[in-house]
């Protein structure tokens, strides 16, 4: 497995303030602020349970989301805005331990009244005012830009600025042409070159080049490029080259596959048995709208495009596509007043975990598309059928960074993610998806068609 993961390195702010957290808070707990801890016997056991629930809130509730916004006024403010995220993370995690642990004694609720105090005006205190210059730096990189020279085509050229809208970073791409003009001042903003075709470069520029990198320069292909920036390959861009060179052949090894199948039935099975009632509850608020089956069986495609029959939670009205399939739109008519619910909350995907047990699907991956539509996107999308090539996921790359798809435009920009998904699978990866999902569903995004 790769070491240096575009996914990961793009997250590495991210990464550091969580082990940041980790120990200033098993520091605090531990050698400095003990006496508070007069509740429970084991302060190490707590520590454990509380830091989960901390790094789990702390990323719902978005404390990790440095937004530019936020970051346009002054330090003070700053401040105040990471503190009150801070406290409110802190109290609903105390929250969630003394209600799920039962050997945690809480008889006195003085206690309870002591670990609030402790941890709003100490413990979060500290852990904010002791990051902010890590936080203020993260902050500066976040908002600086980055500058790429193109060297290619202008047709291109044109369609990754376009395709810069949906980049989280913040860069900007210059088109220079092949003679490589520039002057020490601009060579100094220049983070590197993407290079379309290698062969129309010749041997002066060639060299040019050559100085470029000893100067710290990178050197890219327009597919790493995307890979770095957008992490997605838009289709537009790829060439059989592409897929010959064995860019997928290190995402499969069996250990890998192997761990994801164990890691998706225990995770399946723990979530059916928990979300049962829901599931039953929601099903009986569908049969009582419309007196009609609230089960919805719907072929899809999967691995190797072998068919199978998912199942969700019907939302639409009975026979809503009469004998004609067709995408889902925005303010679609055929959703029911409680399908509209089920699938803001994603509540209806929940009878799918049957698939996965049975082996159709796994909880990551691509989504599985209906036969009729692969057809029609066979058409537009180049190299359509690669997405196939894993199980299709209950969630996936594409899903927790674009919007509910409803064209085939979509679809292609969701195709590029399923093709990042593939080219970098890997544990920690559905890890990272896991956790974007949760808070996807938390806070009710991509659910509804941008069309």
């Amino acid at each position: 497995m790769r070491i240096l993961l575009p996914w990961l390195i793009s997250r590495r702010k991210l990464l550091i303030s969580c082990i940041i957290e980790i120990s200033l808070i098993y520091l605090f707990n531990i050698y400095i602020f003990s006496e508070y801890f007069v509740f429970t016997q084991n302060i190490e056991y707590f520590t454990l349970l509380f830091i989960p629930f901390w790094l789990l809130f702390s990323y719902l509730l978005g404390r990790y989301s440095y937004e530019e916004e936020l970051f346009k006024n002054k330090k003070f403010n700053i401040f105040i805005q990471l503190y009150l995220r801070s406290l409110l993370v802190s109290i609903t995690s105390i929250f969630s331990i003394f209600i799920i642990f039962k050997n945690i004694n809480l008889n006195n609720f003085n206690h309870f009244d002591q670990i609030i105090f402790y941890y709003s005006l100490q413990i979060c205190f500290l852990i904010n005012l002791l990051q902010l210059p890590l936080i203020n730096r993260f902050v500066e990189n976040t908002l600086s830009r980055e500058y790429w020279i193109y060297i290619g085509s202008k047709q291109l050229f044109q369609f990754l600025n376009k395709e810069l809208e949906f980049s989280r970073k913040k860069v900007k791409l210059l088109n220079k042409s092949i003679d490589l003009k520039l002057s020490e001042k601009n060579l100094h903003k220049i983070k590197g070159f993407i290079i379309d075709k290698v062969d129309d470069i010749g041997q002066i520029q060639l060299n040019k080049f050559f100085e470029f990198q000893k100067k710290g320069k990178k050197m890219i292909s327009t597919e790493k490029w995307c890979e770095l920036n957008l992490q997605r390959f838009p289709s537009e861009i790829l060439s059989k080259e592409f897929f010959l060179k064995g860019n997928f052949s290190t995402s499969y090894n069996s250990f890998q596959l192997r761990s994801k199948r164990i890691g998706d039935v225990l995770f399946s099975i723990c979530l059916l048995v928990l979300t049962f009632p829901i599931v039953f509850i929601a099903g009986l608020l569908i049969y009582l709208e419309d007196k009609s089956d609230f089960i919805y069986l719907q072929e899809r495609v999967g691995l190797n495009k072998k068919k199978f029959i998912l199942y969700k939670l019907r939302t639409m009205i009975p026979y809503a596509e009469k004998g004609k399939p067709q995408w889902s739109s925005k303010d679609d008519k055929r959703i029911t007043k409680i399908g509209g619910f089920l699938r803001k909350t994603r509540i209806d995907e929940l009878p799918q975990l049957l698939n996965v047990i049975k082996g159709d699907m796994s909880l990551i991956g691509p989504r599985p598309e209906r036969e009729v539509f692969d057809k029609e996107l066979k058409k537009y999308i180049p190299y359509y059928d690669f997405r196939y090539s894993l199980k299709p996921g209950l969630s996936g790359w594409a899903q927790v960074n674009y919007p509910y798809g409803s064209s085939v435009d979509d679809a292609k920009k969701k195709f590029g993610y399923d093709l990042f998904y593939l080219r970098n699978f890997s544990i920690w990866l559905d890890i990272l998806i896991l956790f974007k999902t949760i808070r996807v569903v938390f806070l009710k995004k991509g659910s509804i068609p941008n069309k």
